[in-house]
């Protein structure tokens, strides 16, 4: 068992800080879609289009994907069609799981410009993107959110987490849910790319889009490039407020070929205390056509958030 924050059986190397703790079912053992507990997915249509219309808590699917950047600008043997297969491949994997909040790394135009993906098939969604160009060239970075159409984006933004050669790309979006949510009068969404070192940059736009929304409101998502027991110290550096208390899965979803790549790195990560774990599902590599270098696993988690005054 994984518990975030008090953090038994941290990574060695890892100093994560006290937090609320919160055991995580499911071991290495265990199919890839695990079922969890608590409330139950009775009340919730959530199909592509509908509404979700609840009388309990508010329960949300999420998506998100790190297709790594050899695909979007066909290097490492991907073609020049590997960015729009991957796209098309994620709008598939979005209706499948019937999510209504995604999260993209890497899927770009160029290096830095984060594909829209209602302009690729999920028409009337809201876009969010996130862009970082290190100084003095070398590339860059891009993270991406996407929201159904029952979500009301109410500012976005994003940018670099450091300003070396080690940054990587967040996306930053304050959001109205479509029920009201336990003690958030909005919640704050963000897409991570971590870099493989400390966060040192990205707090301020954080708090300028979010606000108040950061001390108990957040959902985070994306590539941590640590284990869920490493992310505590990530999230107080770029989110601050209380320390997460859910963090999940903790399964290997990097990378292909995974003859040559390891790592439990893709997590959705929050501080919405009374946020219950609903199951998730590590998805298989995709378009290996294109033998898409370095891509990790689309991850679906689906959580319960707590309904206003319940």
């Amino acid at each position: 068992l994984l518990l975030v924050g008090a953090l038994r059986g941290v990574a060695a190397g890892d100093a994560s800080e006290p937090a609320a703790a919160a055991d995580l079912a499911g071991s290495r053992t265990e199919p890839l879609l695990r079922k969890g507990g608590g409330a139950s997915g009775a009340n919730l249509t959530n199909r592509i289009g509908e509404v979700a219309v609840l009388d309990g808590p508010l329960e949300v699917t999420t998506l998100f994907w790190n297709v790594h950047w050899q695909c979007s600008v066909a290097a490492s043997g991907a073609s020049g069609a590997c960015k729009d297969r991957a796209a098309s491949a994620l709008v598939d994997l979005v209706r499948g799981a019937k999510a209504r909040i995604v999260a993209t790394v890497e899927l770009s135009d160029g290096m830095s410009s984060p594909v829209d993906l209602s302009t690729r098939g999920l028409d009337d969604w809201a876009h969010a993107g996130g862009s970082c160009e290190p100084p003095g060239g070398g590339g860059g970075d891009s993270a991406a959110l996407a929201f159904a159409p029952e979500w009301q984006v109410l500012s976005s933004g994003g940018g670099c987490l450091r300003s070396d050669f080690d940054t990587r790309a967040f996306a930053v979006a304050r959001v109205a849910p479509p029920a009201p949510v336990a003690g958030c009068a909005s919640l704050c969404v963000v897409a991570i790319h971590a870099p493989h070192s400390e966060i040192t940059k990205g707090d301020e736009e954080v708090a300028r889009v979010c606000g108040d929304s950061v001390q108990r409101c957040t959902v985070a998502m994306g590539d941590w490039n640590v284990p869920a027991s490493g992310v505590a110290p990530l999230w107080s550096a770029l989110i601050g407020g209380d320390l997460p208390n859910l963090a999940v899965p903790d399964e290997r979803t990097c990378c292909f070929p995974e003859s040559t790549h390891y790592g439990e790195f893709d997590h959705l990560v929050t501080n919405i205390p009374g946020t219950k774990d609903l199951g998730f599902e590590v998805m298989p590599y995709q378009i290996l056509e294109e033998n898409p270098q370095q891509q990790h696993k689309p991850v679906s988690v689906r959580i319960a958030l707590p309904a206003a005054g319940r």
